[in-house]
């Protein structure tokens, strides 16, 4: 009896920490962003974060860009991060670098990889002289998406993309 007992807790235990990333009340979108936040509690969070003087819009999800942190260097890349807000708050983060190189891309999915495991989806359809690559992972109700565009050797556009499933498109479906 005592045995079947610690083999069914660790069996939970596994299941629980398998799991990886995000869990279903998880409301982080990247870093110390979550779903739902006001632009002034994304400003106070990010000290390098300001207002965008000119903001951009993605339809799908009828948000703006707010507020941006203008340079964040990571992995000796300079990226421009965009927070997007619509009536619910904070809807989605995007992280873009320019002239990035192939082993800048190949760098980032694997440490993605590392952090959200196997992705749900991977499209590739680069060629000799260019790269058109995309990949996402999805761990409810976090969704992550990697994207790199352009000509090579070191004329890429990287984007991740870090958004939430929004509750009433997933239940109407």
């Amino acid at each position: 009896m005592k045995i079947r007992v610690l083999i069914q807790a660790i069996l939970i235990t596994l299941a629980i920490h398998s799991t990886g990333y995000a869990n279903g009340n998880d409301k982080t979108l990247w870093g110390q962003a979550e779903y739902g936040m006001t632009s002034a509690q994304v400003l106070k969070v990010f000290p390098d974060a300001k207002k965008n003087p000119k903001p951009s819009t993605v339809p799908l999800t009828n948000s703006q860009s707010h507020v941006i942190i203008p340079i964040k260097r990571i992995h000796d890349l300079e990226f421009k991060i965009a927070f997007y807000f619509n009536d619910q708050g904070l809807v989605q983060v995007t992280l873009a670098a320019r002239r990035a190189s192939k082993r800048h891309v190949i760098f980032i999915d694997s440490l993605l990889n590392e952090k959200y495991g196997v992705p749900t989806k991977t499209k590739d359809t680069s060629g000799a002289q260019w790269v058109d690559y995309d990949v996402d992972w999805y761990i409810a109700p976090l969704s992550v998406s990697l994207l790199s565009f352009g000509e090579l050797p070191n004329r890429l556009n990287l984007l991740i993309i870090y958004s939430h499933e929004r509750d009433d498109a997933m239940n109407s479906l």
